[in-house]
């Protein structure tokens, strides 16, 4: 589970304070997806980046599964980022992968095993509906097909 209480970002920008992110409070229950919308500006990305560390909260907390995030080691971080798929507006897929082979670079960072990889990828793409797109390359794909990569991938 993902618990976010009280959640602010402030940027210093020319000399001035910017609130992008002011008492944000939520709950992703275990094995649930949520999707983040709003308005350009509304601090999706800020979010998106505090709930997983790659910017500090100014205050509030992140916790995944029980652990407050603000307060662990580099290793425990990384840990917990690896159980956190996010999907940001672009989906930066590697051109010179194709569909499964881009599906499967996390778990291959991971250390899982072949076999499994393919089971799980071969999952994962019939899931977004794009089994047919599999040896493809992203250049091959539409916008939409190409967010679907990225939704499968995280």
């Amino acid at each position: 589970m993902i618990t976010v209480s009280d959640l602010r970002k402030v940027y210093q920008q020319d000399g001035k304070d910017v609130v992008a992110l002011d008492g944000v409070s939520l709950e992703v229950p275990t094995g649930k997806i949520h999707g983040i919308v709003g308005h350009s500006g509304a601090g999706k990305s800020t979010l998106v980046r505090c709930l997983t560390l790659l910017d500090q909260p100014t205050s509030g907390t992140v916790a995944v599964n029980g652990k407050e995030l603000t307060n662990v080691s580099t290793d425990e971080l990384r840990n917990a980022r690896r159980r956190i798929g996010m999907v940001f507006q672009h989906a930066n897929l590697f051109d010179s992968r194709t569909t499964e082979q881009n599906v499967a670079y996390p778990l291959e960072l991971g250390g899982m095993p072949k076999a499994e990889i393919d089971a799980k990828v071969a999952e994962l793409l019939e899931l977004v509906g794009l089994t047919r797109f599999a040896k493809g390359y992203p250049s091959q794909l539409s916008g939409g097909q190409r967010q679907r990569v990225g939704i499968a991938r995280a």
